[in-house]
């Protein structure tokens, strides 16, 4: 499955295919199903139809460059925009957004200002885990952090061995936790393989996170992983804990969730790199690759 979505990737960031979706507009209509837009404007409009909708939103920002100051300022812009919508919604960053590879005392001090600025409206932060490769000088930087904003949350990719013991060490700490089943490569001695595993493993971290204490964000759009934290929080007496999906995957199932109140959160993104991010999305479900190119050959 790795492969093929490696492969389309390629294929639609070819210049014939990038050429002709850009000039068409294509590519831009139909990134509209999946990014809130290029500018904090447009994000800033989508997350209050999104409300209206009962939804929550966590923004993340699409850098077109790799400037590290670049993303912590556009997202503490976009929960001052928001406005009294800021209260409880969330903005998720990367640890490469933050510089911390390069500089990780900057990267403290950038992540320490945005949970200040988000803190002071009643907006969350959540820190990404980026792969296997840092997955320690991350949960190094959050774990710092966290020590003056208790709030600040850590995303635990289920693929990862090592993440399942550490929900269960975080979860008695009562830390948020997005747990997903994870989208970047992990070496095969640090990581499930198989599709089977990665689930398995993600229910696992659910029921320790539930079961610990801790505030679960369960980031999937399985129904059968939907279902199964739906029965763990129900047999644990567990109100306190939320669904997340992606902008455009699954709308109805994201509105359904909140209609039945439970909280829905929708993973928001927007910046100039757009392009980028709907390759992303498409590579991850091949099937639309058809209704893309076809949108691609009618604007021509």
């Amino acid at each position: 499955m790795a492969s093929l979505n490696s492969a389309v990737r390629r294929f639609i960031r070819s210049n014939n295919v990038r050429q002709a979706a850009l000039a068409s507009g294509a590519a831009e209509e139909f990134a509209r199903s999946y990014v809130a837009g290029s500018t904090v404007e447009q994000a800033v409009a989508v997350v209050r139809r999104l409300r209206s909708q009962g939804l929550l939103a966590s923004l993340a920002y699409l850098p077109a460059s790799d400037d590290e100051a670049e993303t912590p300022a556009m997202l503490l812009d976009s929960i001052t925009r928001l406005g009294a919508l800021a209260a409880d919604s969330e903005i998720s960053i990367k640890p490469s957004s933050l510089g911390l590879r390069s500089d990780p005392a900057s990267a403290a001090s950038r992540l320490d200002d945005l949970c200040a600025a988000a803190g002071e409206v009643g907006a969350l932060v959540t820190l990404e885990m980026q792969g296997e490769g840092q997955y320690r000088e991350t949960l190094e930087l959050w774990q710092r952090t966290r020590e003056r904003h208790n709030g600040l949350g850590l995303t635990l990719p289920a693929d990862i061995r090592r993440s399942e013991r550490e929900a269960g060490v975080l979860a008695a700490e009562g830390a948020r936790l997005r747990l997903c089943v994870g989208s970047y490569p992990v070496p095969k001695a640090s990581g499930h393989r198989s599709e089977k595993e990665k689930s398995l493993a993600l229910v696992r971290c659910i029921r320790r996170v539930m079961e610990g204490g801790g505030y679960a964000m369960v980031a999937s759009h399985d129904p059968t992983i939907i279902a199964i934290a739906q029965e763990v929080a129900s047999r644990n007496a567990v109100a306190a804990f939320e669904f997340q999906m992606f902008y455009g995957v699954r709308p109805l199932e994201q509105r359904r969730l909140a209609d039945i109140c439970y909280r829905s959160r929708t993973y928001l993104p927007f910046g100039p790199a757009w392009f980028e991010y709907l390759t992303t999305r498409i590579a991850a479900r091949p099937r639309t690759l058809f209704s893309y190119l076809r949108a691609v050959g009618d604007k021509r």
